[in-house]
């Protein structure tokens, strides 16, 4: 604990915050009205996610308005997705239900059927492959069509598909007929996005992409395959490029939050390598509204796929800019390291050349602890830049704005988690790198604790900060009288400050009682980003500039520029692989982990969803996280508590009550249920939650607590939406959302 604060017992607050918390709700409950605190981020989340955006006033605005139904059909998450109250007449073949005039819907998902067309394939205005007949000539390959209707299909071969596939572009419509041989079925609505392959040096080798299942199937089986593996690469190196390679992943990173593609699961296989589990996966490329196949025997897809991660041909190196954001605690005892930190930034700011000065812009957050409990704190956080400034405009805050509180808090840790969160969300540039500077003294209250005001943990916002392509650099102020806090605050702000692409952490400490060390550490920080950024810019140092300046000996960099050195070559190899384009329109085999080195993951799982099965989850959540509320306060069982809350959103609430999982209840939407993953949520039982001690209960509702409030920031921003189709209406945009962000 901090000198001269009481330190209360942390299970003592957690449960008593979490009792009142259910109380408040119930009696809110019972009385039909809540009257919740604003700062409640319970109830935040839930003001957020009230209105998701996608109804745009055609219905009710709220978490009812569920996914596809738009008031046109049944209430509740039973309501077939995309059949718009269209439903009568419905025909099932096999595991496809095909309703009159709609899309056809995956019976055990209730998505809508899709398929991916062949190259050179057309669209036919009758059922039968005419030249006469065709509507839309050499359609684009792997681009997902909705299926309307399934005529006469018999896929019992695989290598010869029989039938044909009336289909259309958007829901809405149907264009025409495609043959059953120039389409492939996709279900659930799963891809993979390329992981970020790391630096320059270490990281790992881009992702091959083989003929054919035994093709690769024979490498990772072989004994030798590491040298194999490389042997390959070697061979694509020198443009002998081996039979059984149809493309490859480009060196340079091709983000898909920032330059959407699409890569299908059409298939896959499991299987072990030296104990762990890796996936061989069948994979459709394609990138919207582009078309043509880029193989390795493409002299102009071949050449940019091979160009070096750091090299800057193309990447607009003249329009780079560098936004800094401060994340700074401002208790009591931090005074002289705001101090010393506007120090450094003057001495950067003088070091600014006519070329870098307006290059660079700031923010600063400063955060405190939860002033609900701690009122006489004033904030918990503040941003004190709701637009980025300029580097004098940063001193004069730093100098006469962001102060120390006077007073103390209840315990030793503070609202750290709080602070990024907020830095997170700061008005960053598009054409920018982008670097948090965060620094405390004290740990971050945990998520469940009565003081975390996020709901969130350094799990959570490191995703975050990944997806806004954010590179946090976290200094830890050691206070040898609070030894044992720095067990708890150290694995926090290593995985916060995780060096994207790499196990490495961008961490690091000093003596909260050497500020000399400080203020040396600070200096290293912001003058190695200045010299970095001259350096990308081909400008000339101001130490290289003045001889009588001595160069820092290899191997002797301080250990700012150390740390600076890695956030800044993940940060420039996400800005140059802007440059670089994903292969598109080929069909391939390829698996989940680097092929040398298996340890290393190169493609992650997600899953496809437009902002209507955004807001069904979303829904579903909220009715989970009021019933494990309602079980908490009455006693009651779990599936009891769940039926109770669930009435006004489902069908046939009563099916709850013979539900042995919550998988089993159909309260949450089809597809997720479906989807080939595991999940402690789905599996949640009458049994478990009675078993589950309190701190459980309450780590469960703020992890889903923790997904509603991604849904929500995720629904919030314009820029991570795409259309699979120009002609696409704004609710058929789609977000390819993370495995770890489903329940």
């Amino acid at each position: 604990m901090k000198p001269g604060i009481f330190h209360l017992n942390r299970q003592s607050c957690l449960c008593a915050a979490l009792t009142a918390l259910f109380v408040l709700f119930c009696l809110a409950s019972f009385a039909g009205e809540s009257r919740a605190s604003k700062s409640d981020p319970y109830h935040q989340m839930l003001a957020g996610l009230s209105e998701l955006e996608g109804t745009h006033g055609h219905g009710p605005s709220t978490l009812d308005d569920l996914e596809g139904d738009h008031g046109h059909g049944p209430p509740g998450l039973h309501a077939l997705e995309g059949t718009h109250g269209h439903h009568e007449e419905a025909v099932q073949e096999g595991d496809v239900i095909c309703p009159q005039d709609s899309v056809c819907l995956e019976a055990e998902t209730q998505l809508p059927l899709r398929v991916l067309p062949r190259p050179f394939s057309h669209v036919y205005s009758e059922a039968g492959a005419d030249a006469d007949n065709i509507v839309i000539s050499n359609i684009p390959a792997f681009h997902p069509l909705f299926v309307f209707e399934r005529r006469d299909i018999d896929l019992s071969d695989p290598a010869k598909p029989k039938g044909w596939y009336r289909v259309g572009q958007s829901r809405n419509e149907h264009q025409g007929w495609m043959q059953a041989a120039d389409v492939m079925e996709w279900r659930q609505a799963l891809l993979v996005s390329y992981t970020h392959p790391g630096g320059l040096i270490e990281g790992r080798n881009p992702v091959l992409m083989f003929r054919d299942l035994d093709s690769l199937r024979e490498l990772v089986d072989d004994f030798g395959r590491q040298d194999k593996a490389r042997e390959i690469y070697q061979n694509i190196e020198t443009g002998d490029v081996p039979g059984e390679i149809v493309s490859m992943e480009p060196k340079r990173f091709v983000d898909i939050t920032k330059q959407f593609y699409i890569l299908p699961i059409l298939d896959w296989e499991e299987t072990s390598i030296m104990g762990d589990d890796v996936r061989l996966l069948q994979l459709a490329a394609a990138v919207p509204q582009q078309r043509g196949a880029d193989t390795l025997d493409s002299e102009e897809y071949g050449t940019q796929a091979m160009t070096q991660r750091g090299e800057q041909t193309g990447a607009r190196m003249e329009d780079l800019n560098v936004d800094i954001v401060f994340t700074i605690d401002t208790t009591r005892s931090m005074q002289p390291f705001i101090d010393m930190t506007r120090e450094a930034v003057m001495k950067m700011v003088q070091d600014f050349t006519d070329e870098t000065a307006a290059r660079f812009r700031f923010g600063l957050v400063g955060f405190r602890d939860c002033i609900d409990t701690i009122p006489w704190l004033e904030y918990d956080v503040r941003n004190f830049t709701p637009e980025l400034v300029e580097g004098e405009r940063l001193i004069h805050l730093l100098e006469h704005e962001l102060e120390e509180t006077e007073v103390g808090s209840l315990d030793y840790a503070e609202e750290g988690f709080a602070g990024v969160d907020e830095a997170l969300r700061s008005a960053w540039r598009e054409n920018a790198l982008r670097f948090m500077i965060f620094i405390t003294d004290a740990s971050s209250h945990p998520k469940g604790h009565p003081q975390n005001i996020t709901g969130k943990d350094e799990h959570d916002l490191r995703r975050e900060a990944d997806d806004a392509q954010v590179h946090i650099l976290a200094i830890h102020l050691l206070d040898p009288r609070a030894e044992e806090d720095h067990p708890i605050a150290t694995p926090q702000y290593m995985k916060l400050s995780q060096v994207r692409g790499s196990t490495e952490s961008a961490y690091t400490s000093v003596n909260a009682f050497e500020q000399e060390e400080y203020q040396a550490l600070v200096d290293d920080i912001v003058t190695e980003i200045n010299d970095l950024l001259q350096k990308a810019l081909g400008v000339e140092t101001k130490a290289a500039a003045d001889s009588s300046e001595p160069l820092e000996e290899p191997g002797k960099a301080g250990q700012g520029q150390e740390v600076v050195g890695k956030l800044w070559e993940a940060a420039l190899v996400e800005y140059i692989g802007q440059s670089a384009r994903p292969p598109k329109d080929i069909v391939a085999w390829a698996m989940d982990r680097d092929l040398v080195y298996t340890a290393d993951r190169s493609l992650e799982v997600r899953v496809l969803v437009n902002r209507d099965q955004l807001s069904s989850l979303a829904q579903a959540l909220d009715n989970v996280i009021q019933a494990l509320m309602r079980a908490e306060v009455t006693q009651m069982q779990f599936f009891e508590a769940l039926q109770s809350v669930s009435g006004q959103t489902m069908k046939s609430p009563e099916d709850i009550a013979g539900a042995e999982r919550l998988a089993d209840t159909g309260l949450l939407p089809a597809f997720i249920q479906a989807l080939p993953y595991k999940s402690d949520v789905l599996s949640l039982s009458d049994e478990m939650f009675a078993s589950m001690t309190a701190e459980q209960r309450s780590q469960l509702e703020w992890n889903i607590l923790a997904k509603l409030e991604q849904y929500r920031a995720i629904n919030e921003q314009v820029d991570v939406w795409f259309r699979l189709n120009e002609t696409d209406p704004d609710r058929e945009m789609v977000y390819p959302l993370h495995l770890d962000y489903l329940p």
